[in-house]
């Protein structure tokens, strides 16, 4: 298994101990161990959803501190539900870190060769999508939800890879992270029809579930975009985790309808 669950502290977080031997951290958290309370309990890390700010913070900082870095090493986007990347190095450090107001604004990912700097977004469903290439030493963290993943985000962050750093696609690793599956996310006939008309692979991504609920399946929407992109399919995981299904452990905005708090991806190059 290339992910495993890793305790630090007083937090448990997703791990990828293949890309931490190659000097990586990319983490993913759960929902518990924090201090936010009613519906943020208790690690929310999203300073979008209502939670006290002065929460967020402390919840963030204890993020930043099991995983070893401070947090204004961290660079997060306001995550718009596009398609635009951001290329981010050293001077965009804190940038969102502390306050909605500077964080990296119109953008749904982010890619940078800098070590030091700590790629975070949030999450409540959508999926969480991990990028490095070892030979360039390039990482990419992206924000896919079903509206990103009908924009080819995934796609999207490999281009900008390719052109800013020269990155080659056999190179190119790919982590998905948890989000909602399928039997978790029940669509209606006219976006059925929308995403038939944006996917040649669509009969395998929308299908019929538990008797006449028609589900599409955002997971392996992203691996075959993936792999339409030119990513070998050896190179792309995946964990498999609903977060609709794990309320235990993962906020889910749709099984919460609609108000609750956010995980978060971190991706960082060490130095």
């Amino acid at each position: 298994m290339s992910w495993e669950w890793k305790q630090r502290g007083s937090l448990s977080f997703l791990e990828l101990p293949g890309w931490s031997e190659l000097g990586v951290t990319a983490a993913f958290t759960s929902r518990n161990g924090g201090f936010s309370t009613g519906p943020f309990t208790s690690l929310n890390l999203g300073l979008h959803v209502g939670d006290d700010p002065e929460l967020v913070i402390a919840n963030r900082e204890l993020v930043g501190k099991s995983l070893g870095f401070e947090l204004n090493r961290m660079v997060c986007c306001d995550q718009v539900h596009g398609r635009e990347v951001a290329v981010v190095d050293r001077r965009h450090a804190g940038r969102g870190a502390f306050s909605l107001d500077d964080a990296l604004k119109g953008y749904d990912a982010m890619v940078t060769n800098s070590p030091g700097v700590f790629l975070t977004a949030f999450f409540a469903d959508c999926f969480p999508l991990y990028f490095f290439d070892p030979v360039k030493r390039v990482i990419a963290l992206a924000h896919s939800g079903w509206k990103g993943t009908a924009l080819r985000i995934a796609e999207a962050a490999l281009k900008v890879m390719a052109s800013e750093f020269g990155c080659r696609l056999h190179d190119v690793r790919v982590f998905i992270g948890p989000g909602i599956g399928p039997e978790c996310f029940e669509i209606d006939e006219q976006r059925k029809s929308q995403v038939e008309g944006l996917f040649t692979f669509s009969d395998d991504i929308i299908y019929s579930y538990n008797e006449n609920r028609m589900v599409w399946d955002l997971e392996l929407t992203n691996r075959l975009i993936l792999k339409e992109s030119g990513i070998p399919e050896d190179n792309i995981e995946s964990c498999h985790l609903c977060t609709g299904c794990r309320r235990d452990r993962f906020f889910s905005y749709r099984a919460s309808g609609g108000h609750t708090g956010r995980m978060a991806a971190v991706l960082g190059l060490l130095e």
